[in-house]
């Protein structure tokens, strides 16, 4: 289908009374930067409406860009037609033609000129009347549609479309400020990274891992999701910190009550998480918390961990059950990954029955013989960066070729 024309609306941003604009203008900014590469499309903004004329551009190409845009809540791929009722009519036949619509329709129009004589019932009801011989396994019903003709007459043409489709919604780009995600290489993490970015919060993202006990394997996973949710930032890129952190879960094993491991392991790393949060003037740690999945993540566990700072800590995922997870996984392009049987540092030596209700005071009386003060400080000192983009492939390892 060769459509003429992309209409973008706004959700939620439109009821930023007096900062609306201002979020508007962002989110079409980014629209064009995302969009840049199609030389031949043009822009035209109006209030709550942004206009993208495809002028020959693939519509396929043009969206799966749109659906990596923050900020963006649903678009329309539309036919641009005169403001008369008769070229309305048989666009509209076109359209849901070419479309192989079946099924049952309504017809919802939108003057938005108010010049047009004839009101939006008065044009819904008209086009109905004449779209409707005209079109074969297609009834009328207005009150549960299989789809929707929608009929948008503004100042300068008429735009018509059956198809409404969804985009990230939420805020532009960094409008939000900007969080230190801590990626495991699981199926949660990755998604509580997409859900922050789509609120409008840049990601940094921290990883930790324990040779020998974890492998390059592992750490390239982290990379690969990492260059997945690079797609749904502004530039493509998100630093990704790496942390050396053997040393500190060979002593937390060694000298702590076997039942604490994963509360001591969880302390120490929002320990250096929150030292790089604000050494790189960020405003949050990201997790992929949910709200009594594992020990971990009972409440009482969740306090005894925010304990160690008073950055900001937040948990995008906390009321999600695990299947509506899998579910945005599937969609954003990381389940595959996550799924990939490698151990990460969250899974060496793990207690068969960890603690699920923690008190401080325990806690603290653990951590103190341990002493890792100073195996944080050099697992700090030792982080390795790596700039990912999903421009490029990052890899960490080279190939092993063996001979037979």
């Amino acid at each position: 289908m060769n459509y003429d024309v992309i209409v973008i609306r706004y959700g939620e941003m439109t009821l930023k009374k007096c900062n609306y604009k201002y979020f508007l203008d962002k989110v079409n900014r980014d629209i064009r930067h995302k969009c840049a590469a199609f030389t031949s499309v043009t822009y035209k903004a109006e209030p709550y409406r942004f206009f993208i004329y495809l002028n020959g551009e693939n519509f396929e190409a043009v969206k799966d860009v749109l659906d990596t845009v923050p900020g963006l809540y649903s678009y329309s791929p539309c036919i641009k037609v005169e403001k008369n009722i008769d070229s309305i009519a048989s666009a509209a036949i076109e359209l849901i033609n070419t479309e192989k619509r079946v099924g049952t329709f309504k017809v919802e129009s939108h003057r938005g000129d108010k010049r047009f004589p004839m009101t939006s019932i008065e044009i819904s009801q008209h086009v109905a009347s004449l779209v409707l011989p005209k079109l074969e396994n297609v009834t009328v019903d207005v009150h549960n549609p299989d789809f929707i003709l929608n009929i948008d007459l503004r100042d300068a043409a008429t735009y018509i479309a059956t198809r409404i489709l969804m985009g990230m919604g939420g805020y532009p780009a960094g409008i939000a400020g900007s969080g230190m995600l801590m990626l495991s290489g699981g199926i949660d993490s990755p998604v509580a990274g997409f859900l922050a970015l789509r609120k409008g919060v840049n990601l940094t993202a921290i990883h930790y891992v324990s040779p020998p006990y974890t492998s390059d394997m592992a750490l390239q996973k982290v990379i690969d999701l990492t260059e997945r949710l690079c797609t749904f930032t502004l530039g493509g890129h998100i630093k990704l910190l790496v942390v050396p952190f053997t040393a500190i879960q060979e002593t937390i094993h060694n000298k702590a009550d076997g039942i604490y491991m994963i509360t001591l392991t969880r302390r120490a790393m929002y320990k250096i998480a929150a030292r790089a949060v604000s050494e790189r003037g960020l405003n949050c740690i990201i997790n992929g918390d949910s709200i009594g999945q594992v020990a971990s993540q009972t409440l009482e566990s969740i306090q005894v961990v925010n304990e160690v700072t008073n950055i900001p800590i937040i948990r995008p995922l906390s009321t999600y059950d695990k299947l509506d997870v899998i579910k945005i996984a599937r969609k954003i392009g990381t389940y595959e990954t996550s799924i990939i049987p490698y151990d990460d540092c969250c899974t060496v030596f793990v207690p068969k029955h960890p603690v699920i209700k923690p008190q401080i005071a325990d806690v603290l009386a653990e951590e103190v013989k341990c002493d890792y003060d100073e195996l944080i400080d050099i697992a700090y000192q030792n982080i390795k960066e790596y700039d990912i983009s999903n421009y490029k492939k990052t890899t960490v390892f080279e190939e092993k070729k063996f001979e037979i």
